[in-house]
């Protein structure tokens, strides 16, 4: 009877493992980014367990643990994707998640060293530059956005892009359950903490410098605009005079902001249907407001001028001239089916400035607009449109793509989040049109580029990870146990 009861609080580890972890992953990997610092310890417990019992139940406690925390995203995933692939994009994930922890189990228990605490992080950062490469929605599912309010960690990304978020994060839990397998181990836990402690000081330091330098220079103030979403016509078949309204409503949100002091005014994405009969009459209508009132205008429309019809966004100078016309590059599967993709960033200039302009999945793409920063955009203007549960999300993913390539970000989203930041991510402005409200905000930014390690060499931080991780797991198939 003792030893019974001696072991039934052993019986009750995996389950109180599964639920800590879980819940932690269910509220730090949600939508909103407010418990990030939960996901530094939500793999601990599920860790510290695998390396004790057998690899049968170090991948079930996993799986679970991780699948309970994907579950916060299922109900938006139903609501975007439908619910087929919403069940593969909540399960998968949860078994990749097993499958790396058992290759982790294998290393960390059958080699006594100080390097295997960086186990972890390398495979799970070798995965997600896979998922760079070949996911239809691009970073999409990377766990780093997860802490794009954590501005002192995020501005790793300046250097690694985003793959460099995701180390840390990963790192910081690897650190302390490699550490407490190996307690008992002087030497190697003397290791594992000092080289743990440097890690993640270098990334913090680095953090605070960056942000601690970040003067603003040439600034200028912008304004932002959405209408109420019932006035905007969701068609294949626009009405002219529908159409005509909905700018001459635009035109004069426009005038107001630029009385206001705005010297451009974004739009959000699709704010309008453009085909060619109401073309004329649409870009008169805009250009004649950005020439009275000498302010820039940046709109996405729904171009129906040709056949196939295109997501675009046209960019007329404070002369009323037409400067960019912008086809958006990447479109959501399914949805924007019936569009044709551009193929060239969207560049002008301002005030003898480089700017950009994209469109709102296109920011899912860091290796694409890595080309704006290569052209030393002080800053991209985005016209947006969201899915109101996503609207945080969606913004701080957009505004990662500043911080890995070094310039300013101005985003107008219909059902979403509009936003001001600078190059180091921090919002100077912010407001929401998630409920189909009408909106206007407006703030000041800077038109400076900043160079990035990450503009300059790409991907460098994942190709390294993908690697090594390929001779992690071989040497894990080869290790003997001990």
């Amino acid at each position: 009877m003792q030893e019974a009861n001696k072991s039934f609080p052993e019986k009750l580890l995996p389950v109180a493992a599964i639920l800590f972890s879980g819940l932690c992953w269910y509220v730090s990997y949600g939508l909103t980014g407010t418990y990030w610092y939960l996901f530094w310890i939500a793999p601990v417990p599920v860790m510290l367990l695998s390396f004790r019992g057998t690899a049968r139940r170090a991948f079930l406690i996993s799986f679970l643990a991780y699948l309970a925390g994907r579950l916060s995203w299922f109900g938006y995933l139903v609501s975007v994707a439908t619910l087929v692939p919403a069940i593969v994009f909540t399960i998968l994930p949860a078994l990749v998640f097993a499958l790396l922890l058992l290759v982790v189990r294998r290393i960390v228990t059958r080699i006594n060293h100080w390097w295997t605490i960086f186990t972890f992080p390398v495979l799970w950062t070798g995965f997600e530059w896979l998922l760079l490469q070949f996911s239809a929605d691009g970073s999409a599912g990377s766990i780093a956005y997860s802490q794009a309010d954590m501005l002192l960690l995020v501005q790793v990304a300046s250097v690694t892009g985003i793959l460099g978020i995701s180390f840390v994060i990963t790192f910081i839990p690897s650190a302390i359950a490699v550490g407490w397998y190996h307690r008992s181990h002087g030497h190697t836990l003397k290791y594992i903490s000092v080289i743990s402690v440097a890690v993640i000081a270098a990334v913090f330091l680095f953090g605070a410098i960056r942000i601690s330098n970040n003067e603003a220079a040439n600034t200028i103030k912008v304004g932002l605009v959405s209408l109420d979403e019932r006035l905007h016509n969701i068609t294949n078949n626009p009405d002219a005079q529908k159409e005509q309204l909905l700018a001459a409503n635009y035109a004069g949100e426009i005038t107001k902001l630029a009385k206001q002091g705005s010297q451009i005014v974004v739009l959000p994405e699709r704010a309008m249907n453009i085909s060619r009969e109401t073309d004329s009459v649409i870009t008169n209508i805009l250009s004649r407001t950005a020439k009275e009132n000498h302010v820039v205008i940046i709109t996405g429309y729904t171009n129906f001028k040709n056949n196939p019809e295109r997501n675009s966004a046209m960019v007329i100078d404070a002369d009323g001239r037409l400067i960019t016309d912008y086809n958006k590059v990447h479109l959501v599967t399914g949805l924007e089916s019936q569009f044709r993709p551009g193929s060239q960033p969207g560049l002008f200039r301002f005030n003898e400035t480089a700017l950009g302009v994209a469109i709102c999945k296109d920011l899912d793409f860091p290796a694409y607009i890595k080309s704006y920063g290569e052209q030393q955009a002080g800053c991209l203007f985005v016209p947006a449109w969201d899915f109101e549960k996503d609207d945080w999300l969606h913004a701080r993913m957009a505004i990662l793509r500043s911080v890995e390539s070094g310039f300013s970000q101005v985003r107008t989203a219909r059902q979403g989040r509009l936003t001001i930041n600078d190059y180091c991510g921090r919002v100077n402005a912010e407001a929401s049109s998630a409920a189909g409200n009408a909106i206007t905000l407006t703030g000041t930014v800077s038109l400076q580029h900043r160079d990035t390690l990450y503009d300059r060499f790409g991907n460098w931080f994942g190709i390294i990870n993908a690697v090594i991780a390929v001779f992690m797991i071989v040497g894990a198939i080869k290790t003997k146990k001990r």
